[in-house]
């Protein structure tokens, strides 16, 4: 989850990596996760009601433009965005002994 008083902070920073007539300009949208300490968001977009992964460390070339935009995936609904967090976290938690320390 993000700190609610920096979200119109992460928006700006979010519409500002996009080009100017990129569509989710014109879309009112959230960034309602972020994820661990990685540039990448899991942003809502509330024109469309749609969820977005956004992972600005993967970024591509936006319709042969010179702008890269993050890599963008949209969620077909919230319990596909819940099963990646379980993997994630299955995942994370793979790397530790039961003692807490790393494998």
């Amino acid at each position: 989850m993000i700190y609610i008083e920096y979200a119109d902070d992460l928006i700006a920073q979010i519409k500002d990596a996009l080009p100017p007539d990129h569509e989710l300009q014109q879309h009112k949208i959230f960034p309602g996760i972020k994820m661990d300490r990685r540039p990448i968001f899991i942003v809502d977009d509330d024109t469309t009601d749609q969820s977005i992964l956004m992972n600005f460390e993967k970024p591509k070339r936006w319709k042969k433009t010179k702008y890269k935009v993050p890599t963008m995936r949209v969620f077909k609904n919230r319990a596909e965005i819940a099963a990646m967090i379980e993997r994630d976290h299955l995942a994370e938690r793979a790397k530790y002994n039961d003692d807490g320390s790393l494998k």
